[in-house]
């Protein structure tokens, strides 16, 4: 399958994301969509400069909408570059966390098995992983267990893949924030579409510093998500 996008949410991302972009454009073959999700005035040149690289769209939210929100508005913008083409989609964090070489891995799994959600599963057992990471996840993985049976270790991964056939649906799940990738799940759970998983390296940089999950907020709203499934 030869398009490939990539759909990277962004909030606040460090000054060598340009780089990292054309990186991931050149390694992987795909276009890149950066959502900027109300970085405000003081980030907007770091994203002129990765929309400069070859490939890269940049889209911009004018304050901050949540993770999940900055996700659909990719999937939308991808929904209509498409019309009736196929296509492969791979989402990425933009804290260093994933590596292009996951990504090509994922994405192949993605094109072997049409209409599947894919996800790159992250180790938690090593001294590194910070406890934001290591608490989150454990929560999640427990609250996605008791709502729907699934048994994923790392629920709240951001590195997923799927062809387009899934990209409508992906679109009308509910949740604007970290609870979307739960809720993600809920409705491949309810709906039938297989799960499947990939070990990827664990990678964090300066203590996972980058990352914008609050472990008691956001945690609170992923298990909203699930009571919302276990209620309907």
């Amino acid at each position: 399958m030869k398009n490939t996008y990539i759909v990277i949410p962004a909030l606040k991302p460090g000054p060598g994301l340009a780089g990292e972009v054309r990186e991931l454009g050149r390694r992987l073959c795909a276009r890149i969509v950066l959502v900027d999700d109300g970085s405000g005035p003081d980030y907007q040149k770091t994203f002129a400069l990765a929309e400069r690289v070859e490939g890269c769209r940049v889209l911009h939210h004018r304050k901050n909408l949540g993770k999940g929100r900055a996700l659909k508005t990719g999937f939308a913008y991808i929904k209509g570059q498409l019309l009736e083409e196929k296509a492969l989609i791979l989402c990425m964090d933009c804290d260093g966390q994933h590596l292009p070489a996951d990504g090509a891995g994922l994405l192949l799994l993605a094109e072997r098995w049409p209409g599947s959600l894919i996800l790159g599963v992250r180790d938690f057992s090593g001294a590194g992983v910070p406890l934001r990471s290591r608490l989150g996840n454990r929560i999640a993985s427990r609250a996605l267990c008791l709502a729907s049976g699934i048994r994923i270790r790392d629920t709240q991964t951001g590195l997923r893949a799927f062809d387009s056939s899934l990209l409508e649906r992906f679109l009308e799940v509910p949740g604007e924030g970290f609870d979307y990738e739960m809720s993600m799940l809920l409705a491949c759970a309810r709906e039938g579409i297989p799960v499947r998983t990939r070990k990827i390296r664990t990678v964090y940089v300066k203590g996972n510093a980058g990352s914008h999950f609050r472990p008691l907020t956001d945690s609170l709203l992923v298990l909203a998500a699930c009571l919302r499934r276990e209620r309907s």
